[in-house]
C-alpha cells in the first residue's frame, strides 16, 4: 500500500501512525481525537489560518504559538501539544490537515467506522447534508461518518467518495465525458 502513497500522504500516513499509536499506548484516542478535530475545524473555517498553516514563509515556531493559543483555550491534552512540537520541529507544518485527516482514517477504521468524503460546488445546507447522511446510511450501516468539502471547480453535483469507491455525478465530469463522446462522433 504505501508503494501507492505520493512522498506527502507518506510523511502523512508516517506521522498520524506514530501519533495514533502513543494515542493508544496512553489510553488517550478520544482526547487526541478531539484536540485534532478542533485543529481542523480552525483551519478549515479560517482561511487566514488555512494559508499561515502552509506559508514557508512564517516559521514553524511561530505556527505552533499560534495552534497552541487556539488548543490551550479549549485545555488541549499534553501528547497534542507534543505532537505539534515535533511537527514543528520537523518543519512539517503545511501537511498538518493531512497528517490530522490520516490519523481520523486510522481511527476509523480500527473502530470499525466508514468514512465517506462528499464533494459539493457550494457549502450544502443541514437539510442537504442530512438527508445526504440518512441515505448512505441506509446502504453502509450506522458507523458512517461523513466529511463534506467545497469545491468550486466541479460546477455542481456531488462526488462521493467511500474508502476506494468514488461515485462522481459532478457536473465537470459529465462536461468532460460529453466533449470525448462529441470527439469519437467527430472521428478526431
Amino acid at each position: 500500500m504505501s508503494s501507492q502513497l505520493s512522498s506527502g500522504d507518506l510523511i502523512s500516513d508516517r506521522y498520524a501512525s506514530a501519533l495514533y499509536d502513543l494515542a493508544v499506548e496512553s489510553k488517550n484516542i478520544d482526547t487526541v481525537l478531539k484536540g485534532l478535530y478542533l485543529i481542523k475545524k480552525c483551519i478549515q473555517k479560517n482561511n487566514d489560518l488555512k494559508i499561515l498553516v502552509k506559508s514557508p514563509l512564517i516559521s514553524s515556531d511561530d505556527k505552533l504559538k499560534i495552534i497552541q493559543k487556539i488548543l490551550f483555550k479549549q485545555s488541549a491534552d499534553k501528547l497534542t501539544i507534543t505532537f505539534l512540537k515535533v511537527v514543528s520541529n520537523n518543519k512539517r507544518f503545511s501537511s498538518l490537515s493531512s497528517i490530522i485527516s490520516q490519523f481520523i482514517k486510522i481511527n476509523a477504521q480500527k473502530r470499525g467506522d466508514i468514512l465517506a468524503d462528499i464533494t459539493s460546488a457550494d457549502e450544502l445546507s443541514d437539510k442537504q447534508k442530512n438527508g445526504i447522511k440518512d441515505q448512505l446510511k441506509s446502504i453502509l450501516g450506522e458507523k458512517l461518518f461523513l466529511n463534506f468539502k467545497v469545491d468550486k471547480k466541479i460546477i455542481g453535483g456531488l462526488i462521493v467518495k467511500i474508502g476506494s469507491k468514488m461515485i462522481d455525478s459532478s457536473l465537470v465530469t459529465k462536461i468532460n465525458k460529453l466533449k470525448i463522446a462529441m470527439r469519437e462522433a467527430n472521428g478526431n
